[in-house]
């Protein structure tokens, strides 16, 4: 139950801080003078973290690594986006080629 605890008060710290990220990005965005190369930059830095936390989501469940079947459903869900198939679609054929591939016996 601890660990539950932390997991959800860590969901709820991240929704905060990207909930006042954008409100001041909203209040903030007109009084800041920020150049092209300043403003590439920062979406630059976002694009990146998003991509190392789905990275580090994608091979580890902890400490250890998460199994082909996961790192398999997430390379199938990135082809689906990449083709432009709609969310949904994309997130249900991960889901099921990870199930089915745990079903089959590979972790």
């Amino acid at each position: 139950m601890g660990e539950t605890l932390w997991i959800i008060a860590g969901i709820a710290v991240l929704s905060v801080g990207t909930y006042l990220m954008r409100f001041g990005g909203t209040k903030l965005g007109n009084k800041l003078a920020l150049s092209e190369r300043s403003q590439a930059m920062l979406n630059d830095a976002a694009t990146t973290l998003l991509f190392a936390v789905a990275l580090a989501a994608t091979f580890f469940e902890g400490s250890h690594f998460a199994g082909s079947a996961r790192v398999l459903g997430v390379s199938v869900a990135v082809f689906l986006a990449w083709r432009k198939v709609p969310l949904i679609f994309v997130i249900l054929s991960a889901a099921a080629v990870t199930a089915l591939l745990r079903l089959a016996g590979l972790h």
